[in-house]
């Protein structure tokens, strides 16, 4: 997307961030970083570096289950969309395995969804409000990026999935075309929804409209095709 640099490693895979995602943080965070309440700042702070830390996770359980299902992963990146998990080897054709791997990530995020709601509801948590308010907070986020990485829009993992799932019955290239032009509708929406003066959900919409104009007009090897 643009550029990146690694931070780092997690069990020998890569880790890397794209400038887009140092926007789509601070887009999103605006509202408690110029609140002038310390507070809210710290809240903000603890809530981004969640946010993160939730989209890494995400992004390595493709990577995780992807490798158990013989594809080895390449790198991660984080990026203006969440994130992506790259590969090293080519994708399997089986349509249930691109599957399994796609909707990995939601899951791992569902998954914290109730990690950080439980967090919130222990009494020793709950009798600290601030404490609280982020764990809960953590748990709306990571059920949103849930819900919002199986909408049917490339590069989400939803759309991936439904290109699998389309492809044992239609050719791949009117599954890209089917997926492709619901992902143009999502990012249309996403416009709307923006309209309301939200520039990072303006934002999303602009990257997930290019991606999805990008899956129109390739060819045979779609870029996609590399990572989930």
């Amino acid at each position: 997307m643009g550029a990146k640099f690694e931070i780092g490693r997690i069990a020998g895979l890569p880790i890397f961030i794209d400038v887009t995602f140092i926007v789509l943080i601070v887009l999103w965070g605006e509202r408690y970083f110029t609140s002038g309440s310390a507070t809210a700042m710290s809240m903000g702070f603890l809530l981004v570096v969640g946010l993160a830390l939730s989209i890494l996770l995400h992004e390595l359980a493709h990577a995780v289950v992807g490798s158990s299902l013989g594809v080895r992963p390449s790198h991660v990146e984080l990026n203006g969309l969440g994130g992506l998990c790259y590969w090293a080897s080519p994708m399997r054709p089986e349509a249930w395995r691109r599957i399994a791997i796609s909707l990995a990530g939601p899951a791992a995020n569902f998954a914290l969804y109730y990690v950080f709601l439980a967090l919130a509801g222990l009494p020793v948590v709950a009798e600290n409000r601030f404490v609280s308010n982020v764990a809960a907070n953590l748990a709306l986020y990571n059920w949103l990026l849930c819900m919002f990485n199986l909408l049917p829009a490339f590069p989400l993992d939803g759309g991936k999935a439904l290109e699998a799932l389309l492809g044992t019955v239609l050719s791949s290239g009117m599954a890209r075309m089917v997926v492709g032009v619901l992902g143009l509708c999502v990012a249309a929406y996403l416009v709307y929804l923006g309209l309301n003066g939200s520039i990072w959900m303006l934002f999303l919409a602009v990257m997930i409209g290019l991606a999805n104009y990008d899956a129109l007009q390739s060819g045979k090897n779609p870029p996609w095709q590399r990572w989930n």
